[in-house]
């Protein structure tokens, strides 16, 4: 390669080019030798050298006829170093803030299929800063639990809410612990939050399952009002002594229905909940629990 053509990738011209490596071979030379020793045209040799005048690429001795000499080559290789690492450090600094603006943008991703969901539960526990919050079912609990496990090592806060009996060590746990829970609930949704900001949430129904992810602030707040209402009951019915190990599901949703009946909770403030209208139906059915 010639060497104007390594000077063209540092953002010389190839005049320019020329014109530098010529004096740099011989020091010291007037613009007619110049234009002579590196084959650019006298007509256009005084604007290159004055080009290069200006950048300090090149200096301008006075005289009758006026000398130039060039910049030392590592001066000018630190110098063009350093302009590059102040370009690509204001470059850097100018995508970070268009992809802070583009994190902050409430959009609403669908995430197709149960494994992808998986995968994209445990990056962002690994991704998690502050605080874990996941309402969770055993079968998919022992697929997050490495990465639960590293997030507790992290000092994240996990706070753990299941029907199910799980452990995980380090973490705020609260468990019903119910021993048929399959019999409870019609579905198996789980919700997972991320320092208060992320949320991954939907129902496991195979390669079927369609997850949403987002970091919309009400979608967010939502999920997790969720999981605190959820604790909410759990402590509420813990400090009322009205659960015990290894309840069955008939057993829950007696307590849940006569804590409803004594707060004067009806048919019409619950049938949003489909746990009651799942056993509802299944009463009707001649198939539910009593």
């Amino acid at each position: 390669m010639a060497d104007e053509n390594f000077l063209a990738e540092l953002g010389f011209s190839q005049n320019e080019s020329r014109v530098y490596t010529t004096l740099l071979k011989n020091r010291l030379l007037n613009g007619y030798e110049i234009a002579k020793l590196s084959g650019v045209p006298r007509s256009v040799v005084y604007s290159v050298i004055g080009r290069l005048v200006d950048r300090c690429v090149v200096f301008r001795l006075e005289g009758d006829p006026a000398y130039y000499t060039p910049l030392e080559y590592d001066r000018l290789i630190e110098r063009i170093r350093k302009e590059s690492e102040d370009s690509i450090r204001r470059a850097e600094e100018y995508l970070k803030g268009l992809a802070g603006e583009e994190e902050n943008h409430d959009y609403v991703m669908n995430i197709v299929g149960f494994d992808k969901f998986i995968r994209k539960a445990a990056a962002l526990i690994d991704e998690a800063r502050d605080e874990i919050s996941l309402s969770v079912w055993q079968s998919e609990f022992v697929l997050l639990k490495a990465a639960l496990a590293r997030a507790v090592e992290r000092n994240v806060k996990v706070y753990l809410f299941t029907f199910e009996d799980i452990v995980l060590e380090g973490s705020v746990l609260f468990s019903y612990r119910i021993r048929d829970v399959s019999k409870l609930f019609p579905y198996r949704r789980l919700t997972l939050v991320v320092d208060q900001d992320q949320c991954l949430t939907g129902e496991n129904s195979g390669d079927g399952s369609v997850f949403t992810y987002t970091r919309n602030h009400a979608i967010v707040s939502l999920a997790t009002d969720e999981i605190v209402l959820n604790i909410f009951w759990y402590q509420y019915m813990e400090k009322r002594g009205l659960l015990g190990p290894g309840k069955t599901a008939g057993e829950f949703l007696q307590t849940i229905e006569s804590l409803a009946k004594e707060l004067g909770i009806g048919p019409d403030m619950t049938k949003n909940l489909m746990v009651y209208d799942f056993q509802r139906r299944k009463r009707g059915e001649g198939s539910g629990e009593g």
